[in-house]
């Protein structure tokens, strides 16, 4: 019966998205529960505190005798080699959680997940990167098609045509800049895309 009410509990919490007790949570509480979610969770010990803070407002102080019970117990879920890989991958930030007996293979999975997390955001940067490229090549085709039609236009100005020739160009100046650094980022992207396949065929928590 405790189980269900665990899976219960953090089913209630996950639709609903509330960090916080409300009045009525807080007057049928079952401690161990919300020990366990937060255990499980990756929340540490203290976060109790935060429980008792809102259940104050109503009366109700928390059983921390069945918090920590239920704590231990969702650590135990929390603090598993593929858990830290799956979170490390997802930019989580390991804050010494796990107990000492759980701590080493946790920090296994969570290194591994980590060096993916850290190249697959370059790959990520790179990508931003290559597509501002694009987009700056892209608007100075476009301004230089615009200014040599000025250029040769019949009704420029001669003083003006030196102008836009100038203009020119500074934007052609510009466009060589962009296709060196384009040709910088290929290389570079390409060199992160393969040491991201090579991690992710290294580790199997996959």
């Amino acid at each position: 019966m405790k189980y269900w009410g665990v899976v219960v509990l953090v089913a209630v919490t996950v639709l609903s998205g509330c960090a916080t007790l409300s009045e009525d949570e807080c007057l049928t509480a079952d401690w161990y529960s919300i020990g366990y979610e937060d255990g499980a969770n990756g929340q540490p010990e203290t976060r109790i505190g935060a429980h008792r803070e809102a259940c104050a407002k109503h009366g109700i102080t928390p059983d921390l005798r069945d918090y920590q019970d239920g704590h231990d117990e969702g650590l135990l879920v929390f603090c598993t080699p593929r858990n830290g890989f799956n979170r490390a991958r997802s930019g989580y930030q390991y804050n010494g959680i796990c107990p000492p007996s759980l701590e080493p293979e946790f920090l296994d999975g969570y290194e591994a997940g980590r060096q993916i997390y850290q190249v697959a955001s370059e790959v990520s940067n790179l990508e931003g990167k290559q597509r501002s490229n694009e987009a700056e090549q892209a608007r100075i085709e476009q301004q230089l098609l615009e200014k040599e039609a000025a250029l040769f236009g019949s009704g420029t100005p001669e003083e003006q045509r030196r102008v836009i020739y100038e203009e020119i160009a500074l934007l052609k100046e510009r466009q060589g800049t962009l296709e060196q650094q384009r040709d910088d980022v290929i290389r570079d992207l390409a060199g992160a895309e393969a040491r991201l396949r090579e991690l992710r065929d290294r580790y199997s928590y996959y």
